[in-house]
């Protein structure tokens, strides 16, 4: 029963993982027209997602090897449903 618990603890926090970062992914890309430097607002906003990523996946890791692997297949499992509903809304900038 702990292992259960685990793993779905594990899928749920890397799909909230998923969420900040391709969330912010898109909030930074939408938001880049509007800012004075887009390349400093790029490449800031990417620094700060990958630090939430890498960090919440680190804590994973000191939690036990299916927390992090259950947290990983929740990270994918997230972007192959997040990408393709970001991407059809209005106002992204790649269409």
């Amino acid at each position: 029963m702990d292992t259960l618990i685990t793993i779905s603890a594990g899928f749920a926090w890397g799909g909230l993982l998923a969420f900040i970062h391709f969330g912010g992914l898109w909030l930074s890309l939408t938001t880049m027209p509007r800012v004075a430097r887009p390349a400093q607002w790029f490449y800031g906003c990417l620094l700060i997602r990958y630090g939430i990523t890498l960090t919440g996946m680190w804590l994973a890791l000191k939690t036990g090897p299916s927390a992090v692997v259950s947290a990983c297949v929740g990270f994918y499992v997230l972007r192959m449903v997040l990408i393709p509903r970001l991407s059809n809304m209005k106002g992204y900038l790649w269409k």
